[in-house]
């Protein structure tokens, strides 16, 4: 890549329902050199002990989400925020805007790339689309969705039905997004498919 800074970089949000293939999409993203961001990866490093995100996850839901080593304790954390949707906007309103500046700290250092790529996989959930100057959408046939979800989360299909119907459905994030990878198995065809993509 040029050395100069790209006169204008592509954000490109990347999403879809858990199973949907979005790590096969991000293994050829990386081998095309292109930069992908994990918005949980930078979830978890706010809550380390000391950070942005830590101090005021504490300092509004106390000192009972830690372990005896005063690092966050994730089961507590999510026992407490899921067992109250109140509870649930709160860490929100705290956690996204530090993600979103913690983002865009990266994009800064990266502003001589062309297209990077940030994972969110409750993109639409959390009505970050405007965010980003692209969506792209990792999609598969529901039959592929629940066999990956049977063998890589170890979990029976009825389980699987119900963790999805906790997203919003495959449907809709289809409607919504500007770009419809379908990931149905061929590396090949999805290969091919994200370098005509990469190359308009």
């Amino acid at each position: 890549m040029s050395d100069m800074p790209a006169k204008t970089m592509k954000k490109i949000g990347l999403t879809g329902v858990m199973g949907a293939g979005k790590s096969s999409v991000i293994e050829i993203l990386k081998q095309k050199q292109i930069p992908v961001l994990d918005c949980d990866a930078i979830n978890a490093s706010l809550l380390e002990k000391g950070e942005e995100g830590y101090t005021q996850i504490i300092a509004h839901f106390g000192s009972g989400l830690l372990d005896d080593d005063g690092n966050i304790n994730k089961q507590k954390m999510s026992h407490e925020i899921f067992k109250n949707p109140l509870n649930k906007t709160q860490a929100e309103k705290i956690l996204h805007p530090l993600i979103q500046k913690r983002i865009m700290q990266i994009l800064n250092d990266l502003k001589k790339e062309r297209i990077v790529v940030v994972e969110v996989p409750l993109l639409f959930e959390v009505h970050w689309e405007s965010f980003f100057d692209e969506v792209w959408v990792v999609a598969c046939e529901e039959q592929v969705l629940l066999e990956r979800l049977v063998k890589y989360r170890h979990v029976d299909k009825e389980e699987a039905k119900i963790r999805l119907s906790h997203q919003l459905s495959q449907d809709e994030k289809i409607k919504r997004g500007d770009v419809i990878l379908w990931n149905n198995g061929n590396k090949n065809d999805l290969y091919q498919k994200i370098c005509a993509i990469l190359e308009k």
